[in-house]
């Protein structure tokens, strides 16, 4: 009778177990990071008699997750990638955003400025349009300031984002390093601790969210690494990162890994800064995705432009002259590379000074200078390659396009992160307040003689960088015997372009045989460049870089005068020159500073759109993995609905045998009464 009635109790503990966890499944169908649990029943242990053995009813064997490690590992993997995408996608369109439109801000300031100067090429002496060109500077110099400080200002926020996201990561890894001890310890037992078990899934899951992780299950738990292999769990240990001020930009923070949590700074030593390498996916991997791919380049991009254009610009002033007559200085001024010495560096007095041996056409990659003790090394570290290598002299020391003076005491293994536009958006800056000093007029004049009877005709002139038009005017003298311009002092070096070739004349009328001019072809038409024009004695320096072409076919003795602009109000040709900048290719050879904005804006622009493609496309892969997960992890309130009957079904048969059990229990005293 007790066997019946210990099989009748066996099912109804079963049938409790059951209710138990049907209900725990239904209580929390909404809880992240639940995972459905089914009791896993298994027959008692028979009793042997005679007649066989005889069971002795149902135990419930454990209460077992329905966990599926695939899965887990997959979506956690998904979701990592998500949240590097949904970071980097977030402030590229926040930087896209700040940066407009391709045609307005600060391109509209450049093709004011230039249409300025157009304006100043008409009326030279009129001092409104030259103040008005002075105005549209400093509205562009104000956007230029505007967008350094809107950089400033994302990079900022990607800094906060980044200590907070490994503030975070420690929480997260010290909380799975915990859970490892306290699974460790109540699975002693030889159950499994289904709720501490969902924990650290959970906290598994939000890790990864902020950065990829591999993670490995032992015997005393679950180990999570880095991608480069850094350990961040192990066991009941946890190691914490931390942020610093980066070698390449002191303004952006490195990732550090610091050391085993709770560990004495001392044991600790000095943390290790990871690379990108290591820091893959998650909201961290995406924040210096961004600032690596997107927001470095980009300023860079933009910071080259506005070095282009003040190299362009400042070159063609000086080849002019200014309202009172003087030569054309600086319309702008922009900084030099910024140059930031290793914190490393066996000596901190050790500086290293850089200038862009071509300002035109900048460098725009980041570069890594070092020294050995004899040669200077130049590395691009975009490209990771080797660019340069020059041996140590006397400074300036010409490297890989730049300029550097070291200075101080530089050793051995020393090293400089050089940046050659970093600065130039916030350095950027109207040189001059005086409308006088734009140079408008062009420092040569050439002319044809009004008695000319021939049909050749000249320009009007023009000069080249380093020019010098002492020694004019000087009178040319067309011989149609000899077919050449004759009228130029002994000594004088003049290169001559037609036909699309290029020679020299050097004038020397006592040579063998005698040179006394330069020639000219009237079916071809020529450009001459005045190298080196000096008088007789020597005594008055020299006119150089001075030039103009003839067209047309001049009449013997036709006369043309070279000579030196005296006045800077009627001639505004220096200033038309200045404004044609604005189609000029220097700055690339194939676009010009309008295009290259354009260039710019776009750039950011689709990098914007690629990640919002990559991250819907990505969203979409954790949704359908979710899905997955939880159509075998999560709870299905409809099957529960059926579990919860069953178990009440199975409660109430097992309630039955007992009062079966009891009433033939009770017959059976009735008989020996």
């Amino acid at each position: 009778m007790s066997n019946i009635f210990s099989i009748g109790l066996s099912g109804l503990q079963a049938a409790q177990i059951g209710i138990s966890t049907t209900g725990e499944n239904i209580s929390n169908s909404t809880t992240a990071g639940y995972t459905v649990e089914t009791p896993v029943y298994q027959e008692a242990a028979g009793q042997y008699t005679s007649s066989g053995y005889i069971g002795s009813g149902v135990t419930t064997a454990t209460v077992q997750r329905a966990y599926s490690q695939y899965l887990t590992t997959a979506l956690n993997n998904a979701q990592s990638t998500s949240s590097a995408y949904s970071a980097s996608y977030t402030l590229a369109t926040q930087l896209s955003n700040l940066v407009g439109s391709p045609t307005s801000g600060i391109a509209t300031a450049i093709t004011n400025f230039f249409s300025g100067l157009q304006n100043v090429s008409n009326s030279p002496s009129d001092t409104a349009a030259r103040q008005t060109v002075l105005s549209d500077a400093q509205t562009l110099a104000t956007q230029i300031n505007a967008a350094s400080s809107q950089y400033d200002a994302m990079r900022k926020s990607v800094n906060t984002q980044l200590t907070s996201a490994v503030s975070q990561i420690n929480t997260y890894t010290q909380q799975i390093a915990n859970l490892n001890a306290q699974i460790t310890s109540a699975s002693a037992s030889g159950q499994q601790p289904n709720q501490l078990l969902d924990q650290r899934d959970q906290a598994v899951a939000n890790l990864s969210q902020l950065v990829g992780v591999q993670v490995v299950q032992g015997s005393s738990g679950y180990s999570v690494f880095l991608g480069n292999g850094q350990p961040l769990v192990v066991s009941s240990n946890s190691y914490n990162l931390g942020t610093q001020p980066s070698s390449s930009n002191p303004q952006e923070l490195a990732v550090t890994w610091q050391g085993l949590n709770g560990a004495s700074a001392a044991s600790q030593g000095t943390p290790q800064v990871l690379s990108s390498a290591a820091l893959q996916g998650g909201t961290v991997g995406g924040l210096l995705s961004f600032v690596s791919t997107t927001l470095d380049p980009a300023e860079s991009q933009l910071g080259a432009i506005v070095t282009s254009f003040t190299a362009q610009v400042n070159s063609q002033n000086a080849l002019g002259l200014t309202l009172s007559g003087g030569a054309g200085g600086n319309l702008f001024t922009v900084g030099n590379p910024l140059v930031t010495a290793s914190s490393t560096n066996s000596s901190t007095s050790g500086t290293v000074s850089a200038t862009l041996t071509n300002s035109t056409q900048p460098l725009t990659d980041n570069y890594k200078l070092s020294y050995d003790g004899t040669n200077w090394n130049l590395t691009d570290t975009t490209t990771n390659s080797l660019v340069a290598t020059q041996p140590n002299g006397a400074a300036p020391i010409t490297i890989g396009g730049f300029s550097i003076t070291p200075s101080g005491s530089v050793s051995a293994g020393d090293s400089f992160m050089i940046q050659p536009t970093a600065g130039a958006l916030a350095s950027f800056s109207v040189a001059t307040s005086d409308p006088a000093a734009i140079a408008a007029a062009t420092p040569v004049v050439v002319s044809a003689a009004t008695t000319n009877a021939g049909t050749a005709n000249v320009t009007q002139g023009a000069v080249g960088t380093g020019y010098s038009t002492t020694n004019l005017p000087v009178t040319l003298t067309y011989d149609s015997t000899t077919g050449t311009l004759n009228g130029l002092p002994d000594g004088t070096t003049v290169s001559i372009t037609a036909g699309g070739t290029t020679s020299s004349v050097t004038i020397d009328s006592t040579g063998t045989p005698p040179v006394t001019g330069v020639p000219y072809d009237p079916t071809q038409g020529a450009t001459y460049t005045i190298t080196n024009l000096t008088d007789s004695t020597g005594a008055n320096g020299t006119a150089t870089n001075v030039s103009f072409t003839m067209t047309g076919t001049p009449s013997n003795n036709d006369t043309f005068t070279v000579a030196g602009n005296k006045s800077g109000t009627q001639d505004g040709r220096n200033a038309l020159a200045i404004a044609g900048l604005t189609s000029s290719t220097a700055f690339s050879g194939s676009t010009t500073l309008t295009t290259a904005y354009a260039n710019y804006v776009n750039t950011i622009g689709n990098a914007a759109s690629q990640l919002n493609a990559s991250n819907t496309s990505q969203q979409s892969l954790v949704a359908q993995l979710t899905s997955q997960q939880q159509s075998v992890q999560g709870v299905n309130l409809d099957e529960e609905a059926a579990n919860l009957l069953q178990y009440q079904q199975l409660y109430q048969a097992n309630s039955k045998v007992i009062q079966t059990a009891a009433t033939l229990f009770q017959t059976l005293i009735g008989i020996f009464q």
